[in-house]
């Protein structure tokens, strides 16, 4: 069965379109990952794997429980000064990504 030259370009039209929206949609997990890295970075620095035991690292600890403790410094209920003044620059959205981001390191990569 042959294809009329319209039925042909809308044909082409449409896998195009298609293709383009699959594109985005790589592009945009791929950006949402670079979004919890990045608002994560400065935790790293302080957080992340170190010998160091005055400061715990953060990586594979519970989700809800690093969302709780934020949110509990940033609502100054929980007593840590640096951590106070730090959480506050977050909204709660931004700690939800954080706690997920670091509650994920770790799993399945040892």
């Amino acid at each position: 069965m042959l294809l009329c030259y319209t039925c042909k370009m809308r044909y082409i039209g449409v896998i195009f379109i298609l293709s383009i929206l699959f594109i985005i949609s790589l592009s945009n997990f791929t950006y949402a990952d670079n979004i919890d890295k990045s608002l994560s970075l400065p935790c790293l620095g302080c957080h992340g794997k170190s010998t160091d035991q005055s400061i715990p690292s953060l990586f594979g600890l519970d989700e809800e429980y690093l969302y709780s403790a934020l949110l509990a410094y940033k609502l100054d209920e929980r007593d840590q000064y640096l951590m106070r003044i730090i959480s506050k620059a977050y909204t709660d959205k931004e700690l939800r990504i954080i706690s997920k981001y670091f509650a994920l390191q770790g799993v399945n990569n040892e």
